[in-house]
């Protein structure tokens, strides 16, 4: 299984879109394509979270830079989170 991102609404910030939607965690590590071909920023809250997560941006969680894609490290299965994140 992956980490799913379900996306609830997109719109455009100037020259920057902006998606917002919620990542549920499956695992300790993983990550999510988001759409964009390059992500600029990301804001996260948790819905339920029981650790500590660390966000990177346009990275595969090994640290391999993949464009538009969003990984997470250092969570627990189950976790969701909120999240926006901005990018082209």
């Amino acid at each position: 299984m992956a980490f799913t991102w379900t996306l609830g609404r997109t719109t455009v910030h100037g020259d920057e879109r902006t998606m917002h939607g919620t990542v549920t965690a499956d695992n300790t590590s993983g990550s999510v394509d988001t759409g964009l071909c390059n992500i600029n920023q990301v804001l996260y809250a948790p819905k339920t979270m029981t650790s500590g997560a660390r966000f990177r941006i346009n990275s595969l969680p090994s640290g391999t830079a993949t464009a538009g894609y969003l990984a997470v490290t250092g969570c627990t299965s189950g976790d969701v989170f909120y999240v926006t994140v901005y990018g082209s």
